[in-house]
């Protein structure tokens, strides 16, 4: 409870929420944040917007980030490990050392985006439609990667 306390203080000193007025993540906006090494795990966010956020050192440890969008977003060295990102919409944004382990991707929308030294064990991604996105995959054992929709998508596996 503690991270989430110091995820809603920057949450409002970012963006000048009253403290009774401090938002829950359903349906709401964060923009222009830095959120370091704090643990956000089972967090749920559902039709939110992200924007011009630096994700660094976060666990994200089954959360559930649906209908959510993402853009212009930073992850490095994130755990969406068993997490589900469904409908979930990611624009110009880098993951950098980030693990999908067992996480769940379907009808999400990629574009623009770089996957560098990310980890798909276990993990499901299908149905997306996915444009002009590279991805470099370090793992990616028992995973269904299968029936997207792509364009100008380049993957590396090794």
């Amino acid at each position: 409870m503690e991270n989430v306390f110091n995820l809603y203080s920057a949450i409002k000193e970012q963006n000048d929420y009253k403290t009774d007025d401090l938002p829950g993540f359903n349906e709401i906006e964060i923009r222009d944040l830095i959120v370091c090494d704090i643990n956000l795990d089972d967090l749920i966010s559902v039709n939110s917007m992200y924007s011009r956020i630096e994700f660094n050192k976060i666990s994200f440890y089954s959360t559930y980030f649906v209908q959510t969008s993402f853009h212009e977003c930073t992850f490095k060295n994130v755990a969406f490990t068993k997490s589900n990102l469904n409908s979930t919409s990611f624009t110009l944004c880098s993951f950098i050392a980030c693990s999908f382990a067992g996480a769940e991707i379907m009808d999400a929308e990629i574009t623009t985006c770089n996957f560098k030294k990310c980890n798909f064990t276990n993990i499901i991604f299908s149905d997306n439609i996915i444009n002009d996105t590279q991805f470099e995959i370090t793992e990616k054992s028992f995973s269904v990667i299968s029936d997207n929709i792509e364009k100008n998508v380049i993957w590396s596996f090794g």
